[in-house]
């Protein structure tokens, strides 16, 4: 074996594991997902319903930031007396804590 072949098989063997430990920091860093049976308690409509109205991103997307006015209007079937500003309040108590970007 030459000192090259060498070199990459020890860089493909040391850096292996760190692409591991990679991952899994990335997946740590996920928001928590909301909980949307609590959610849907709280704005009068069924989880399922819901759920149509607020599509989960692919992991590979970034999370949009739900639009309470489009949420509202999607879930008027459910409780036709709901209003942006009731679902922006549910939002707001069920979204994750901590400091936020703006």
């Amino acid at each position: 074996m030459t000192l090259t072949r060498i070199a990459v098989l020890f860089a493909l063997t040391a850096l292996t594991p760190l692409a591991a430990v990679a991952q899994q920091q990335q997946q740590q860093q996920q928001p928590p997902r909301p909980d949307l049976g609590k959610m849907a308690r709280g704005l009068g409509v069924t989880e399922t319903a819901l759920k149509a109205c607020m599509p989960a991103p692919s992991k590979s997307q970034r999370p949009q930031r739900p639009d309470p006015a489009k949420i509202s209007r999607c879930l008027s079937n459910d409780n036709p007396k709901l209003t942006a500003a009731r679902v922006g309040e549910v939002l707001k108590a069920n979204g994750p804590q901590g400091k936020r970007g703006g």
